[in-house]
């Protein structure tokens, strides 16, 4: 955390923020939604936008100027849509953060400001991506608004990691269930709200799409009502991942409604695993619960359907 204060610190010296955008591609910017599903909800006076990079490049927001900090992510620090929308943000005077797993990197060379995130197996929950993101945006918060809940956040943060590793075993005849009840599956669709709709978002490209070729569609909770539970039959594959906090009723009601015609829905529920303990703060803090636990489900699922998910049809294959 002190990475963070030192670099929002810096910041607000030099700049006057009233804007927060959170800028990235795939898994990247679906990273950074429990940040901005945060700011949405608590900050009173920061504008916040959540955008893709080449549109953040082609169709730049007005508002992006020396009031604005655009905090950007690629793994590899050389998505070149990134890295390019990092340099037009400081063109218009904005304050830059680049997340990366890798330094150097273009996108390390590019941003005004630079952190080097964990990744995988052994990394620690609050120092991952999603996570630095997240904790960008709480100290914005604290600090140009104030947040009365800002220790029992952090708090709750560094729990994480201990609530994430216990789950990870917990689940893991759960996850063999569901791996081999969905391994023949050409459609699974993924459902949450709150927070974790972004968790679902990354969960149906980044995994179903991308890493197994299953054709995948996220679902919004309260959405499932206003066109897509008509394809719910019994056949119909669903992964839930179930808020903890105020939307919990949105994620209740569909599944009231699907249990009567489908009984092929994997919940991912943190009240079954711990995240109980964390209070009302929880429903900030799904996110980093359902993105962790649902790789012990994703690797048993590459497993029985013999397709590893490092293959690629067309990614760092072709030009695009």
């Amino acid at each position: 955390m002190e990475k963070v204060k030192e670099i929002v610190g810096s910041i607000l010296k030099d700049h006057t923020i009233d804007t927060v955008y959170f800028v990235g591609c795939g898994g990247s910017l679906a990273g950074f939604f429990p940040a901005k599903y945060f700011l949405s909800c608590e900050a009173t006076k920061l504008k916040v936008g959540y955008i893709n990079s080449n549109e953040f490049v082609h169709a730049t927001p007005r508002e992006i100027g020396p009031n604005a900090v655009v905090i950007l992510a690629s793994q590899r620090g050389n998505t070149p849509e990134t890295v390019k929308a990092c340099q037009v943000a400081r063109e218009k005077g904005a304050a830059t953060v680049g997340l990366t797993f890798q330094i150097p990197s273009p996108l390390s060379e590019s941003a005004e400001y630079v952190i080097l995130y964990e990744f995988g197996d052994g990394s620690v929950v609050e120092n991952q991506k999603s996570s630095y993101g997240f904790k960008l945006a709480v100290e914005l918060l604290n600090e140009i608004e104030g947040y009365a809940e800002y220790d029992k956040l952090l708090d709750g943060l560094q729990k994480m990691d201990g609530i994430v590793k216990k789950a990870c075993k917990e689940i893991v005849p759960y996850a063999i269930k569901y791996a081999w009840e969905f391994k023949d599956d050409s459609v699974i669709y993924t459902m949450g709200s709150g927070a974790s709709w972004g968790s679902a978002h990354q969960e149906s490209i980044c995994i179903f799409m991308e890493m197994q070729w299953i054709n995948s569609s996220v679902i919004h909770s309260g959405e499932y009502f206003h066109g897509p539970f008509e394809i719910t039959d019994k056949n119909t594959a669903f992964l839930m991942m179930k808020s903890t906090g105020r939307t919990r009723p949105l994620d209740d009601r569909a599944l009231t409604f699907m249990k009567k015609f489908n009984d092929r829905c994997m919940i991912l529920d943190g009240l079954d695993y711990g995240m109980g303990e964390l209070g009302d703060v929880s429903e900030y803090l799904d996110p980093f619960f359902h993105t962790n636990v649902v790789r012990v489900f994703n690797n048993l699922l590459a497993d029985v359907r013999n397709h590893p998910l490092s293959v690629r049809r067309y990614m760092w294959k072709f030009d695009y």
